[in-house]
């Protein structure tokens, strides 16, 4: 892929702008943000009530919790990896894919492990916005660390990027919101736990749009 000449010199005039912190600098800041973010988040959980095993047996928030751990890890794996040896990151369409691929898996396990414990019945006083709120308010926390610490680094695709933070930001706070909901109705996982990881993308992606690209001048 050829770039234009005037494109290469905003990069490199972005680069010039102000000294580059070395790789040491960049990851001690990446892992106390990052540890800020979950430190925010098992706060948030602990205020809201914790694990909640009160209608599940502890067998099935074990397997449900841990799927959706492993599911998540994978995603995440896959969404933040770049591509071969390469330092760019894998295709639109290749996380498109990845997510999708992690929100079916997610939803496959939860459901399947919670029929077959006879657990899926609809609850009427917990329709989902509940954990709609609490995902969004955790997952906003991983999203705005990851934001902060790459940005003005991916003059290429930010936009995707920044789509990718927000789904790996949702995946991981999906495993926490696990341990702390006991529904397992097909209505309420979609809207309380599967519609927070596509938010937190979109948001990702408008934010990335404009913050993890070059700065036009």
């Amino acid at each position: 892929m050829s770039l234009s000449p005037d494109f290469k010199q905003r990069v490199l005039a972005a680069a010039a702008a102000a000294p580059a912190p070395t790789r040491g600098q960049t990851l001690k800041t990446r892992l106390w943000l990052f540890a800020a973010a979950a430190a925010g988040a098992l706060a948030i959980f602990f205020l809201e009530g914790g694990v909640r095993a009160s209608g599940r047996p502890p067998l099935l928030v074990a397997l449900t919790s841990l799927g959706t751990s492993v599911i998540g890890g994978t995603g995440l794996y896959f969404l933040f990896t770049p591509r071969g040896r390469s330092a760019l990151r894998r295709p639109p369409a290749w996380l498109l894919l990845s997510g999708s691929l992690a929100l079916a898996a997610f939803l496959l396990w939860k459901v399947g492990w919670s029929s077959a414990f006879g657990l899926t019945q609809a609850w009427p006083d917990r329709q989902g916005f509940r954990c709609l709120r609490l995902s969004l308010v955790i997952g906003a926390l991983p999203l705005f660390a990851a934001l902060v610490t790459w940005r003005r680094t991916d003059p290429l695709t930010p936009l995707g990027t920044g789509a990718a933070f927000g789904a790996g930001a949702g995946l991981a706070t999906a495993a926490l919101v696990d341990l702390w909901c006991p529904v397992a109705h097909l209505p309420h996982l979609l809207l309380g736990h599967v519609l927070p990881i596509f938010i937190l993308a979109a948001v990702g992606a408008v934010i990335g749009w404009r913050i993890l690209g070059v700065r036009r001048r």
